[in-house]
C-alpha cells in the first residue's frame, strides 16, 4: 500500500456533488487532498449539448482552476447532454490539469435521459432545472444528480463523477510518475 501524500487540489466548482466526487477520488488512491472549491467558466454553454463541448467545459474548469489557485492540480467535471438515434443521452466528463499545459481525461457513464426531459432541455432549460421540475424539489444537481432520480439511487451524481475522475486521475498520476523517473 502507497504511504498517503498530501497534495493541493483546486476543484472547478462550488458544487456540493462535485467536490464529494473529487474527495472519493482521491481517496481511492490514498492521497489527503488540500481542496479548494473556486468558482470559474466552463467556456461553453450553460448546459453543454455535446458530448465534445462538454469534453471542452471540463478542461476548461481545470486549467483555469490550477492556473487561478497555483495548485498542484486542477480539477474539472462537467456534466452535459447529447442527441443520438438512441435518444438524448446525459454524458460527464473529469479533467485534471498537471504541471504546465497538460490535462489528462476521463469519461463517465451514459444513460438516455426520459422524452419529458430531452424536450425541456431542447425547449432552452438547463437539465438542472428541468429534474428539479420534473420531481418537485430544488437542488437536484447538488446531491443525487438526474443520475440517481433516474436509477433510483442506485447510481448518484458523486459515484459518476468520482468513476469518470478516477480514470482522469490514474492517467495525471502516471505521466508525472513516468516524468518524475527522467
Amino acid at each position: 500500500m502507497r504511504n498517503q501524500t498530501t497534495i493541493r487540489v483546486a476543484l472547478g466548482s462550488r458544487n456540493r456533488a462535485k467536490r464529494e466526487a473529487l474527495e472519493r477520488a482521491l481517496s481511492a488512491f490514498n492521497i489527503l487532498g488540500d481542496i479548494e472549491c473556486v468558482d470559474v467558466p466552463s467556456g461553453v454553454r450553460a448546459q453543454p449539448m455535446s458530448d465534445e463541448e462538454t469534453r471542452r467545459g471540463a478542461v476548461e474548469r481545470a486549467r483555469r482552476a490550477r492556473a487561478q489557485t497555483g495548485a498542484d492540480l486542477g480539477v474539472g467535471l462537467e456534466g452535459g447532454v447529447e442527441d443520438t438515434e438512441h435518444g438524448m443521452m446525459l454524458v460527464n466528463w473529469a479533467a485534471v490539469a498537471y504541471e504546465e499545459d497538460k490535462v489528462a481525461v476521463g469519461g463517465g457513464l451514459r444513460m438516455e435521459l426520459p422524452d419529458e426531459i430531452a424536450q425541456g432541455i431542447r425547449a432552452g432549460m438547463e437539465l438542472g432545472d428541468v429534474m428539479d421540475a420534473w420531481v418537485g424539489k430544488v437542488g437536484v444537481r447538488h446531491g443525487e444528480g438526474a443520475i440517481g432520480i433516474l436509477t433510483g439511487g442506485l447510481i448518484t451524481r458523486p459515484a459518476m463523477f468520482r468513476d469518470a475522475l478516477i480514470c482522469a486521475l490514474a492517467s495525471a498520476l502516471r505521466a508525472k510518475e513516468r516524468d518524475g523517473e527522467r
